[in-house]
């Protein structure tokens, strides 16, 4: 072998190995790296705020401090259920409106010392009390019985025979004109002469009529009216 081949051969020899290394290098996977763990962040501690929400206590009071309350019963012979009542101070001024039960009672409540009256001016109630000098604070109202109040006015005006009550004297006064108005107006003047009826009685049954003639004809007949018509305002 000449020095020239031998040379050729070495270096032939050379370079395969150095391409040998070099794919090597290039051919080897890259590690792949580990991630980092994320640094974890602490949250503070969550602080509970205590609840200022309760749940209310009901405080039932019956009635309102320095008030009183009035108790009582309706009756005029038989019990007086479900009857309408108002409750007026000194002045007349309706404060309150009641109505009794089943029982013909009733409850009054919130009322401060002082005079009043309970009234029901369709049955003739007008009782006055006082409180708190009411006996017991009860109080039993007895309604007159009316031979002449608030439910004959009502089947004489159905009937078509209402009457117009006169406060009148013992000996009846006749006016030249009550005929005139009785045809006019389809209404008859009674007069009690010397056994009159209680007032209040009489003014159950005329307001009754008296509302039947301003439904009917207007206010115009209260002029024409006797001025003897028991709590007629003209």
């Amino acid at each position: 072998m000449t020095v020239r081949s031998y040379q050729f051969k070495a270096g032939l020899i050379a370079l395969i190995l150095f391409l040998f290394q070099f794919a090597s290098v290039n051919g080897q996977t890259k590690p792949t790296p580990k991630p980092v763990p994320a640094s974890k962040t602490t949250s503070p501690p969550k602080t509970t705020t205590p609840s200022t929400s309760t749940t209310p206590t009901q405080t039932v009071s019956t009635t309102t401090p320095g008030t009183y309350t009035i108790t009582g019963a309706m009756s005029n012979g038989p019990i007086l259920k479900f009857t309408r009542l108002a409750v007026l101070d000194a002045h007349g001024k309706v404060l309150s409106r009641w109505i009794t039960d089943s029982m013909g009672l009733f409850k009054i409540t919130g009322l401060a010392k002082g005079k009043y009256r309970l009234v029901n001016s369709a049955i003739g109630i007008d009782t006055p009390f006082s409180v708190p000098k009411q006996s017991n604070n009860v109080l039993i109202v007895n309604v007159t019985s009316c031979s002449f109040g608030y439910v004959k006015a009502q089947k004489d005006v159905k009937a078509g025979k209402p009457l117009l009550l006169l406060s009148g004297g013992i000996a009846p006064v006749a006016s030249p004109k009550e005929d005139k108005f009785e045809k006019r107006y389809t209404v008859k003047y009674h007069d009690f002469g010397d056994v009159p009826q209680s007032i209040k009685c009489s003014m159950a049954y005329n307001n009754v009529v008296f509302s039947f003639l301003d439904k009917k004809f207007g206010k115009s007949w209260r002029k024409d009216a006797r001025a003897d018509v028991i709590g007629l305002k003209h």
